[in-house]
């Protein structure tokens, strides 16, 4: 009677796929792998990685009047990330005169944009944003025309 449990819960292993042959890893050359296209991507990777890690950095301090403004950075993907808010620590660049695009904005106050770059000869880079006073509300364009 044992033996025949033992056999029939063997066999309900192989009948469903468990078996550990059947479980393998997937090889370089299956169908669905596309070699060029991982060959590409990893050198691509290896190129940033490098460029990332050892592209020479300094830092940027962004100040703001009135201070309390928040800073913003674009990063590649086109989206404002918040880094921090004025007076700013220091804030990582690259120092190989590519430029960062900052915006730093205040309620109340109109934002302003400005483009950071150095090329790493000079310590930090300072950077001053005087924020001009935003219109208050009621105060614009009367939208009746008469």
């Amino acid at each position: 009677m044992r033996v025949l449990t033992v056999l029939l819960l063997a066999l309900g292993f192989f009948a469903c796929g468990c078996a550990s042959s059947q479980a393998r890893p997937s090889r370089v050359g299956e169908i669905g792998l596309n070699s060029a296209y991982e060959r590409a991507l990893s050198a691509e990777n290896n190129a940033r990685r490098t460029y990332e890690f050892s592209a020479p950095k300094t830092g940027a301090l962004i100040r703001s009047e009135p201070p309390g403004a928040t800073i913003e950075w674009l990063n590649h993907d086109g989206t404002w990330v918040t880094v921090g808010s004025t007076p700013s620590k220091q804030i990582v660049i690259e120092a190989t005169g590519k430029p960062e695009l900052f915006r730093v904005s205040r309620l109340g106050f109109l934002p302003q944009t400005r483009w950071v770059a150095s090329t790493g000869g000079r310590g930090n880079v300072e950077v001053m944003f005087e924020l001009e006073p935003d219109l208050p509300v009621g105060h614009g364009v009367k939208s009746g025309v008469r």
